[in-house]
């Protein structure tokens, strides 16, 4: 039996630029409808005494897992949300008194809370989805360089200037490097066209190492590899996550709000599979995404910014991703056990005696979805 979350409509119905299509020389097009599904098995490990393995003494300890009901290129009727638990296999069939969603997070985003009841086992599995439609996005490059910095951003886009897990874009070499970029002279190229030289930048600057995430024996998943903007400006050297947290610290630091899209899309031997990329904001326009991983090798070296850029405002498959967070953990008072994963909990009373988690997630195509009224 799945358990439906209640959500106050009334929440749902903020019209915010966080969550409004986009606008002027951006579009959201083709629209897509997916049923997508969140599985998470944590079980306690053994200590180096195989001999021993330490229970979970848990008691009203809350899981919590981000849901964007209305993104630029994403939006999720909230009556299809729904959960399940199962405690040492037997599935809680009083979950719903123990669960909703709560809102006044970053970039009007929600956390969908349940809670583990009094238990003490080895292990426990839970499963969050939805229904969720997505578009692809298409800008005229032309339109976009002519629109001027603001003189002042809306203060509900303000979140993306902020610091947070990963992207310590107050961190002054940030600052330091966009001044070199940029010649000092930043505010005299239109922001659009700032942005693409910042993003080139990072592009040129950072080497790939590794696909981004943690797999352990048999493949199965654990969840992301990352270690954030500041090592991998550093070092020169991070995974795709890393990427996009650099882009994202760089342009806040050069006053431009940006955020990290986390989601997940099918690979090609029909799996889904976590992946990010960035979007920044542009007045007249909206939520502008654009993929750094994606762009490599692809010339962006030697393109003027005044041409169109690949995977650059226009992503002709982003109808194939669901958005799931713009945080690699939760920003609330928990934690991610063994890898970050989008999702955090609180084991409380006590601390997490050391889990591992194996993660599933299920993506199933609904076809064609409904475009915007016109």
């Amino acid at each position: 039996m799945k358990v439906a979350i209640a959500v106050l409509c009334a929440v749902m119905a903020m019209d915010v630029p966080s969550g409004r299509p986009p606008t002027g020389p951006l579009q959201r097009v083709e629209p897509r409808m997916y049923d997508f599904s969140f599985n998470v098995t944590l079980s306690t490990v053994w200590q180096q005494d195989v001999t021993q393995r330490r229970r979970y003494r848990l008691q009203n300890a809350p899981i919590v897992f981000p849901v964007i009901f209305q993104g630029a290129y994403s939006r999720i009727p909230s009556e299809s949300l729904w959960a399940k638990l199962w405690l040492e296999g037997r599935e809680d069939l009083t979950l719903s008194q123990r669960t909703r969603v709560d809102s006044g997070f970053p970039h009007h985003s929600h956390l969908a809370v349940f809670t583990v009841p009094q238990f003490s086992g080895y292990s426990l599995r839970w499963r969050l989805g939805y229904r969720v439609q997505v578009w692809s996005s298409r800008i005229n490059d032309a339109e976009a360089a002519q629109i001027a910095w603001p003189r002042e951003w809306p203060k509900e886009v303000q979140d993306g200037l902020q610091r947070q897990m990963y992207i310590e874009s107050d961190n002054t070499v940030f600052a330091e490097t966009v001044a070199k970029i940029s010649e000092g002279q930043l505010r005299m190229v239109p922001p659009y066209l700032a942005a693409k030289d910042i993003v080139r930048y990072c592009i040129n600057n950072m080497r790939l190492s590794g696909d981004g995430v943690n797999r352990g024996n048999g493949g199965m998943l654990h969840g992301l590899e990352i270690v954030g903007a500041t090592r991998a400006a550093a070092t020169g050297v991070g995974g795709p996550h890393d990427l996009v947290c650099l882009c994202v610290a760089m342009l806040r630091a050069a006053g431009i709000p940006a955020r990290p899209v986390i989601g997940v899309e099918e690979n090609e031997i029909d799996r889904a599979v976590f992946v990010s990329w960035a979007e920044f904001y542009l007045p007249g326009a909206g939520w502008i995404p654009f993929d750094p991983v994606e762009m490599r090798g692809k010339g962006i070296r030697h393109l003027d910014v005044r041409q169109p850029w690949p995977e650059f405002g226009t992503m002709d498959d982003l109808n194939r991703r669901i958005p799931l967070a713009y945080h690699f953990v939760p920003p609330a008072a928990v934690e991610a056990p063994q890898n970050a994963a989008v999702w955090g909990w609180d084991p409380r009373p006590g601390r997490d005696p050391s889990s591992e988690q194996i993660i599933v997630m299920s993506i199933i195509s609904r076809g064609r979805g409904v475009d915007d009224a016109r």
